[in-house]
């Protein structure tokens, strides 16, 4: 229990630090976080990928301008699919500007749910409205700095950001244990729907069959891990550096057809291996209910691989059918996948999507939909209902190299609302290997209760009041043995500032039985440990922001979070862990 008395007056520290700060903080809360899961597919915070939540925590702090962004920019933001982006600039030309959520929700390719759940990432500001500004800010600036000390070992992250109106932004970012830093430079056009990028950027394409950078998810939940929303070529600000293209990249709209060419340089910096070059592009045609484009790109160096593939994207009336198929031209062989998403009754909606991925097939550069941890050598059908944050999905898959490899995997998520400040909520998630000579199950049950003084709500969300809120989990997991994990955290979220502690109590004895666990954060940072062995973990949480200058524009955020972890219940205690970590943030 030594580890916690000496990382109890931290905890107290983190809390009291900014007791008395002022200023309004705008900071990921619950709601937006479950707005995250559902517009990223995960079931769980733990299924997302560090990049995945830096790009919505990013237009939390920095809401992207629906009226008065350019298509290109847009687009450059992955939040929007080119049809719901070609949707919107549509509407715009002849209702003019879009003023609201609920407005969104009536353009073709959103439906009121889904423009529920980007609300919180865009802006419906408007140059059109009486009492409107005139112009916009000329060019905005964003720092941040981090350091955190673990174990007596230090690290250090920086990143910055210059945005100048709507035609230009550059990214730099580099942390300690990353080779070389990551950075882009994207250029919009003012007249022409066109942008040009140089450095690290992603590509999102069809089904990922081909080309798809970035997260992807390997399960099925809502209806976003469904189907894939290609967004095109956008910039990569990431802390992690990986797992984005590195090179110039460009697109160009003329009419309903967008034409993108990249060639990029995958280790470039990032190794001291020889480096390789891809180069390619895609053509697609936006239609007045969809898409059609197709891909093809080629990698030359050490280990060649080139791929063609074309794909469709179709809204009909609120239903939406999508498909790719995909050749890796050096092997011949063919890569497939599709589905549909289908609105019913009462906000019901149904989901079904199948896959064949041959043995051999070479899934460089892709990220298509899965259940297993790569798209090759799996074939499968996924199904999939949903109504108001409450869903089931099931999920058949086997290798195509031996089809006696099977497995079935079941996902069940239902909030209930208790009472009008609590809400509990269920996950139950079920893995059946039938060629497992012994363990062919493996089962997971969680509950969480979740409490706001101010009000909560099972379908909509916390109320944006000033609330104290109160979390309990109850996590168990049975597979090779019994394994079990509880915490609670409370905390206080206010305009001025916002603070929570954690307890957490675990026990799981094998490690292919560790739990996953999603604690808070300062933005950009993601923070999910494993847990494993049998011991307790504290943490705390705070937040602040400061406005300073002569009109209050300039900003600084500041975030500190510790904690601890010990194992005073082993019969062979494993040592203990601490951790701090302060994070800043200055814009200008």
């Amino acid at each position: 229990m030594g580890n916690f008395i000496n990382i109890l007056p931290m905890a107290l520290a983190a809390l009291a630090s900014f007791a008395f700060a002022s200023g309004a903080l705008r900071a990921q809360t619950d709601s937006q976080l479950q707005a995250i899961l559902a517009l990223s597919g995960a079931s769980s915070e733990e299924e997302l990928a560090e990049e995945e939540l830096e790009r919505y925590l990013h237009y939390l702090e920095h809401p992207l301008e629906v009226n008065l962004s350019g298509t290109s920019r847009l687009l450059a933001s992955g939040l929007l699919s080119r049809y719901q982006v070609a949707s919107i600039e549509d509407y715009r030309a002849r209702q003019g500007d879009i003023l609201s959520a609920m407005e969104l929700s009536f353009v073709d390719g959103f439906g009121a749910g889904y423009a529920d759940l980007l609300g919180p990432f865009l802006s419906f500001r408007s140059m059109n409205l009486p009492g409107s500004p005139g112009g916009k800010v000329g060019f905005k600036t964003e720092v941040v700095a981090r350091t955190n000390i673990k174990d007596g070992q230090t690290g250090y992250g920086l990143k910055a950001k210059g945005v100048y109106e709507d035609l230009a932004e550059i990214t730099f970012s580099r942390r300690n244990g990353i080779p070389g830093p990551s950075f882009s430079a994207a250029f919009f056009g003012r007249k022409h729907s066109s942008k040009v990028v140089v450095g690290d950027y992603n590509l999102r394409f069809g089904q990922g069959l081909a080309l798809w950078s970035g997260m992807s998810l390997s399960g099925f939940s809502t209806s976003s891990s469904f189907q894939k929303k290609p967004s095109g070529l956008s910039p990569s600000y990431s802390w992690s550096g990986t797992g984005s293209h590195r090179g110039v990249a460009g697109d160009f709209q003329a009419g309903r057809i967008v034409l993108t060419a990249f060639a990029s340089f995958p280790d470039l910096f990032r190794s001291e291996a020889p480096v390789d070059i891809m180069a390619g592009g895609n053509a697609c045609w936006l239609g007045k209910d969809g898409q059609v484009a197709v891909t093809a790109f080629s990698s030359m160096g050490k280990d060649p691989l080139s791929k063609l593939s074309g794909d469709f994207r179709w809204n009909v009336r609120g239903a939406v059918f999508f498909g790719e198929s995909a050749i890796a031209l050096e092997s011949g062989l063919l890569a497939l996948a599709g589905g549909m998403s289908l609105p019913f009754g009462d906000g019901f909606r149904a989901n079904l999507s199948a896959r064949r991925y041959p043995e051999g097939y070479d899934d460089r550069y892709s990220g298509g939909l899965r259940a297993a941890s790569r798209t090759s050598d799996e074939e499968g059908v996924a199904l999939g209902l949903e109504r108001f944050g409450t869903s089931v999905a099931l999920d058949y898959s086997n290798k195509v190299s031996d089809p006696a490899r099977r497995q079935f995997k079941l996902l069940f998520k239902m909030p209930v609302q208790l009472s009008s400040t609590l809400v509990i909520s269920f996950k139950v998630t079920e893995r059946i290997r039938p060629y497992e000579p012994y363990l062919k199950f493996k089962t997971g049950l969680r509950m969480d209760f979740d409490w706001s003084e101010r009000g909560l709500s099972a379908r909509y969300g916390e109320s944006g009041e000033n609330t104290w809120k109160a979390r309990a989990r109850i996590e168990g997991c049975l597979y090779k043995s019994l394994a079990g994990l509880s915490y609670l955290e409370f905390g206080r979220k206010a305009g001025w500032f916002s603070a929570y502690l954690r307890g957490t109590l675990f026990f799981v004895d094998n490690w292919d039985d560790r739990i996953y666990s999603y604690e808070r954060d300062a933005p950009g940072n993601f923070t999910v440990p494993a847990y494993y062995g049998r011991g307790v973990s504290l943490s705390a949480f705070s937040g602040t922001k400061f406005r300073f200058g002569r009109k209050k524009r300039e900003t600084l955020k500041v975030w500190f979070r510790v904690s601890a972890i010990g194992y005073p219940f082993m019969d062979d205690p494993r040592p203990g862990k601490k951790e701090a970590r302060f994070q800043a943030m200055f814009s200008f």
